[in-house]
């Protein structure tokens, strides 16, 4: 395996891959705009002495402001000194150009605003203390010795998963502090919290604490720090349920490892949990210099270019040999979504896991539906009336959103429907449910897409799905007394529940980067039990479920800080390199992994990267593809090929990355590639390739087998696609294996799905192309074919993922377009077929139905279908469905069909 060493990066070529990103971020602005926060950055440190690079920040802005080094050091908000240079102050735009000219600057960059994106996820992980035999826990010692840096809302330390009882000595290379502030002091940490660091000056005018809780400290306010935290490396905390829900031992993926807090994200008056670059780019330097071995970012921009500029400051961390993790963004299912694209950074997608709260509800005629709930009580509600708001007061909707208080709904059970589409929403959606509960109402069944627990626990609120939903009104239309039942709720584990990614998880491919697969792998993420910040005196209420790739990203970092106590040497790379190519694509029972959303579909590397984290197979991975800086640098290099003497002495190539997927945006004819392997398995070793072929495409391996032994620990080869397509533009999806038969790091996965750009899905018959012979590779080689045994064991390791996007338009004339259906108002079936262009998500469209709620209405297929039928005829459909659709669909030909359909309706006064 190679060394890994730091090899600094020029300012020069910093400065060129900064100029890919699309904005032009200064304004041009007069002179007398007003002052505006900027970090400006001056790529690697000139100076080992911290000092000398804080005197040489305040000579430039002393030049740009015209006044003396001592007024320009009290202009300055941060210094960033450790892993960089670089400080953070304020000024006027025509300073800001004036700045971005001078010597030594690399880039100026404005304040921008980062979102924040248990008891069972760790044992569906297969890191249960049942089988601890089989699992990294006993040789890495559960993580002891790492330490693991938390980028959040803080700690809340009183937290017992945050108990140092067990642990030794703090790590003597420790450098950090335990900064206090308004209720937290240095006591608050001890040998497991070993360090917490508080940076607010990018949002130190905006933070109200009489509007907004807030704590000038380290001291958690929000739950979100302190929730990624435990999941990440918790202590061991028994007995822990919500009140009898997910009853099971808490603990983190690393329960010994050492945890490091630096609080950058905070509450501000309407907005929770807000993150600066300001802020996170001072905790990002502060945990370099610490001495963490982990970086942990639940967090992010979405996939715009202002925030690809993170990853830079990230990549300073990575020269150190910090491991990052990142959240991949909650803006799915849109496509081209991915957030924390860059190469170094681990990337984590959201998963559900094999855990539901399943409610009973049963309805008068005696039949008996399943939904989700988390209420803690224990009775039943007997039976009771059942409807719509609208069948027990004034209103005119079934939409959560639209429900106000009225007595008319006590005692009743609400049925109401939902859209999950935004944060927003969802709120409008709680407070109407809780209208129902003010009312006093005895409970509610929510329909909502995509299904998303609502949090009430003291009360009855169930949820789920449209088509249940949509079931349930049908019923409520059809009895003269409808009438229903709702029942405790009970926690059911195991295989009968499918693992799935989650609706808002954010898919790839990334639109600045497409040929790195991104992202990278998941992690379970929904209806995740960790710890938080206490609602009241109960330890029930010390723990809470919260979901979002910001609850995968720390499971992967729990996992990662357990490889690092197991092979201190490895590179962040190899760390990634170890959890993509053990991945698993389908769940722990065999199954396939499908997404949450509509229409559902077979989960593919755009979803999962390369698969759902194995931590027991990322131990003992065989073999690693290893980078270190110059790698990174040579990538920078592929991206503007002429910016230095450096990148113009030979050709640089996204391609050649040595990256353990292959992703190419646009294949014509055949192209090859390079890829290079680390034995960190048995010393004599030997391994045999075998291909799935994505569809239409013809993939050659040379050599065919791969030897190592004492003298020989790296080896490389070369892969050559080869397209038969003539006209077809989309990505197709493979996979390239190294065996040597000990045993599988991927459970057979029979399916290579091929992922259209127009979202038409290829039939699974016709999607497998697997052959493992070498008559079927283009390139035929010399050498043996035999499944070569060491030390009488064998072993398989994966070239995960080759995604190859064909160039071209697409042309298939057997294209099915999306079904029509029929809709009937007045008893009349219109029969008729829509094919819409472009589909919005499918949002609210059962709570269109619901305004209507005495009509028979056929259940649509498709959003777009309803909105298509029901807007000239609905006319109290008509402003929710312009509205959900105007703020969804990024088509301007949908939105120009809608305004033309308001046009018409206001003409005709309908």
């Amino acid at each position: 395996m190679k060394k890994y060493t730091s090899i600094t990066l020029s300012a020069q070529c910093i400065l060129f891959f900064l100029l890919i990103s699309y904005e032009q971020h200064l304004s041009t602005a007069s002179e007398n705009a007003a002052n505006k926060m900027y970090i400006v950055y001056m790529g690697e440190r000139k100076h080992s002495d911290p000092s000398l690079v804080v005197d040489s920040h305040h000579n430039v802005l002393a030049t740009v402001l015209g006044t003396s080094k001592e007024t320009a050091a009290d202009s300055i908000i941060y210094h960033y000194k450790h892993g960089f240079s670089g400080f953070a102050t304020r000024l006027t735009d025509s300073q800001a150009k004036m700045m971005a000219e001078m010597p030594g600057v690399v880039d100026v960059i404005p304040k921008m605003v980062h979102k924040l994106y248990t008891t069972r996820s760790w044992d569906y992980l297969g890191l249960s203390f049942s089988y601890a035999a089989n699992n990294p826990y006993p040789k890495s010692n559960m993580g002891d010795g790492i330490i693991v840096g938390v980028i959040d809302t803080g700690i809340w330390p009183e937290s017992k998963s945050f108990s140092d009882q067990g642990l030794g000595p703090i790590p003597s290379r420790w450098k950090g502090a335990c900064v206090g502030g308004d209720q937290f002091n240095s006591s608050h940490c001890n040998r497991k919290l070993i360090g917490a660091r508080w940076h607010n000056k990018g949002v130190e005018g905006e933070i109200n604490t009489t509007v907004a809780m807030e704590y000038f400290s380290p001291r958690d306010a929000n739950g979100h720090g302190t929730h990624t935290a435990s999941t990440a490396v918790g202590s061991l905390v028994q007995d822990v349920s919500f009140n009898g829900l997910a009853l099971g031992t808490a603990r983190g993926g690393a329960p010994r490892a050492r945890l490091a807090v630096y609080k950058a994200c905070w509450n501000l008056p309407g907005k929770s949990g807000r993150c600066t670059n300001v802020d996170v780019l001072k905790a990002v330097d502060e945990a370099i210099h610490d001495g963490v071995d982990v970086l942990s970012l639940s967090l992010g921009g979405a996939a715009s270019p202002m925030a690809s500029k993170q990853d830079i400051w990230l990549l300073q961390a990575v020269a150190k040999g910090i491991t990052v993790v990142c959240a991949a963004g909650n803006d799915g299912p849109r496509q081209n979504t991915v957030d924390n694209i860059a190469p170094w950074i681990i990337s984590v997608a959201a998963s559900t896991m094999d855990r539901s709260f399943p409610s009973p509800i049963m309805l008068g005629n005696n039949r008996t539906i399943m939904g989700q709930s988390t209420f803690t009580g224990h009775k039943e509600t007997g039976f009771r009336d059942l409807g719509c708001p609208g069948d027990f007061t004034d209103a005119s909707s079934c939409n959560c959103e639209d429900i106000v208080p009225d007595s008319g709904m006590k005692g009743k059970v609400v049925l109401c429907f939902a859209s999950a589409s935004s944060d927003a929403v969802i709120n409008q959606a709680i407070q109407g449910v809780g209208n129902i509960k003010s009312s006093g109402g005895i409970g509610a069944i929510i329909a909502i897409y995509p299904t998303q627990l609502i949090p009430y626990y003291d009360w009855q609120s169930i949820i789920v799905d449209y088509d249940v939903g949509t079931q349930i009104f049908s019923y409520t239309r059809s009895s003269r007394k409808p009438m229903v039942k709702l029942n405790p709720t009970k926690t059911l584990v195991g295989k009968p529940l499918s693992t799935k990614i989650a609706d808002f998880s954010s898919r790839g491919p990334s639109i600045l980067s497409p040929g790195i697969l991104k992202p990278d792998v998941a992690a379970p993420g929904v209806n995740v039990l960790a710890a938080f910040v206490p609602k009241e005196k109960k330890l029930y209420q010390s723990f809470a479920f919260d979901s979002g790739t910001s609850m995968a990203c720390p499971h992967v970092s729990g996992i990662v800080a357990l490889l690092k106590a197991l092979h201190p040497s490895w590179s962040p790379a190899a760390i990634r390199s170890a959890l993509a190519t053990t991945a698993s694509t389908t769940d722990p029972f065999g199954e396939p992994i499908f997404t949450v959303e509509e229409p559902q579909m077979v989960a593919n590397p755009f979803h999962f990267g390369s698969g759902i984290v194995n931590p027991n197979r990322a131990a003992d991975p065989g073999l690693i593809y290893d980078m270190g800086m110059t790698d990174y640098v040579q990538y920078l290099c592929s991206i503007v090929p002429s910016f230095s003497a450096d990148c113009s002495s030979k050709k640089h190539s996204i391609l050649n990355l040595n990256l353990p997927s292959i992703t190419i945006p646009n294949l014509r004819g055949s192209v090859t590639i390079t890829r290079t392997v680390t034995n960190v398995g048995p010393v004599d070793s030997a391994y045999v390739a075998s291909i799935e072929h994505p569809l239409g495409v013809k993939v050659g391996v040379k050599p065919l087998k791969l030897a190592f032994n004492s003298t020989v620990k790296t080896l490389s080869f070369i892969v050559t696609l080869s397209s038969n397509h003539k006209a077809i533009g989309g990505y197709y999806f493979g996979r390239l294996s190294w065996s040597n038969g000990i045993h599988k790091t991927k459970v057979k996965y029979d399916v290579v799905s091929a992922a259209l750009m127009n979202n038409e899905y290829q039939k699974k018959d016709k999607q497998v192309h697997k052959d493992s012979s070498s008559d079927a590779l283009t390139n035929k080689q010399n050498g043996s074919q035999d499944e070569s045994k060491a030390n009488g064991k064998s072993k398989q390791v994966e070239f995960d993922v080759i995604s190859v996007k064909l160039d071209g338009d697409y042309t298939n004339e057997e294209e099915t377009l999306v079904d029509g259906i029929s809709v009937d108002l007045e008893g009349e079936d219109t029969g008729e077929e829509e094919t819409p262009t472009q589909e919005p998500p499918q949002e609210q469209a059962y709570s269109i139905a619901a305004s209507r709620p005495k009509r028979n209405i056929r259940k649509p297929q498709r959003f777009t279908d309803m909105v298509a039928y029901a807007l000239p005829m609905v006319e109290e459909c008509v402003p929710t469905a312009y509205k959900e659709a105007k703020r969804h669909s990024e088509s301007v030909e949908w939105q120009n069909a809608i305004d033309e359909e308001m046009k018409s309706l206001h003409k005709n006064d309908t």
